[in-house]
C-alpha cells in the first residue's frame, strides 16, 4: 500500500502527452496538475481516497474522464485549459469495464473557469446528492448543465449556480422548466 496523500504534477516535457496514473495509489487525497502539456489522464483503477482534484493550464487536455475512479471526490476545480471540451467523455465512459458507474456522488463543488472549448460535464442529468455549489466563469460554449429538478442539495444548503457572465445564465439550456425554475431564481453573478 502506498502513503502517498498528494501528487502533484507541473512542467511535464512536450513529448509526454499522457500521463497513467499507477496502480498503488489508493490513499491519494489531493491531486493536482497544473503547467503541463500533457493530452491525457489514464487509469485502470478507483482512487477511494481521493478528495480533491484541482487541473490548471494543461495544453492538449480534451477531458477528464478518469474522474469516474474517483467516488469520493469532493472539490473539482478546472481552469485555464482552452482545448478541454468534456469533463467525462461520454465515448470513453461508455467504454469503461464498469460504465454503469454514476461520478460525482459526494462532490460538493464544482468549479470550471476559462474553458472556452468545454461543451459537456456530463450527457444526461446527475443526481449531485452533496453539491452544494457550481462556479463557472468564461466557459462560453458550456450551453447545458448535468442537472434535472431533483439534482443537487435541497433545503437550507440548497444548490447554487454562480456564474461569471450574464450571457452565459442567459444562454443556458435546462433539461425542462422544472430545472430551470428550480435553479435559475438561486443563480448568483460573482
Amino acid at each position: 500500500m502506498s502513503c502517498t496523500r498528494f501528487l502533484y504534477i507541473s512542467n511535464s516535457k512536450p513529448e509526454s502527452s499522457v500521463i497513467s496514473l499507477p496502480v498503488p495509489m489508493d490513499k491519494l487525497r489531493d491531486f493536482n496538475i497544473f503547467d503541463c502539456s500533457i493530452s491525457e489522464i489514464k487509469t485502470t483503477r478507483s482512487f477511494m481516497s481521493l478528495f480533491q482534484v484541482r487541473i490548471g493550464n494543461c495544453i492538449g487536455l480534451r477531458e477528464l474522464t478518469f474522474l469516474m475512479f474517483a467516488p469520493n471526490l469532493k472539490i473539482l476545480y478546472v481552469a485555464n485549459i482552452q482545448r478541454i471540451e468534456d469533463i467525462i467523455n461520454k465515448e470513453k465512459a461508455c467504454g469503461v469495464e464498469n460504465s454503469e458507474i454514476v461520478p460525482f456522488q459526494k462532490l460538493n463543488e464544482l468549479h470550471l473557469a476559462n474553458l472556452p472549448q468545454l461543451k459537456n460535464i456530463y450527457w444526461t442529468p446527475l443526481p449531485f446528492p452533496c453539491l452544494e455549489q457550481i462556479i463557472v466563469e468564461k466557459c462560453p460554449n458550456l450551453r447545458m448543465l448535468p442537472l434535472d429538478s431533483k439534482s443537487g442539495k435541497h433545503g437550507e444548503n440548497e444548490l447554487i449556480i454562480r456564474y461569471g457572465e450574464k450571457e452565459w445564465i442567459e444562454g443556458v439550456e435546462w433539461k425542462d422548466e422544472a430545472t430551470k425554475s428550480r435553479f435559475l431564481s438561486s443563480c448568483q453573478q460573482v
